[in-house]
């Protein structure tokens, strides 16, 4: 907000981002970025996990090392299904209506 006031105060009041002409870029960025915070997410939380276990007991890493493999494979399961949300993995047709599903 402070950025857009100084800018206004320059007299440059052009909008930087239009939404709703750029709404289809918006669109395509967000399955990336969702992606990539899903994975840094689970890893980071359970590589958190691991080293407060490895202090707790006083040990220097194996808790932390196995946490931080538990949340790369977390992480890649839930990126595998949030993708197959997206896109069709098994070849069916998300697209069919109920009607259509009972005549088959």
């Amino acid at each position: 907000m402070y950025i857009l006031y100084i800018l206004r105060r320059f007299g440059i009041s052009k909008k930087i981002f239009d939404f709703k002409r750029d709404a289809r870029m918006l669109d395509d960025l967000a399955l990336p970025i969702q992606i990539g915070l899903t994975m840094a997410g689970s890893i980071l939380f359970c590589g958190a996990v691991g080293y407060f276990i490895d202090k707790w007991l006083g040990i220097r890493g194996p808790f932390t090392a196995i946490f931080i493999f538990i949340g790369v494979i977390g992480g890649a399961v839930i990126v595998y299904r949030q993708i197959g949300e997206v896109v069709d993995l098994k070849g069916k047709s998300r697209s069919k209506s109920k009607a259509d599903n009972e005549r088959d």
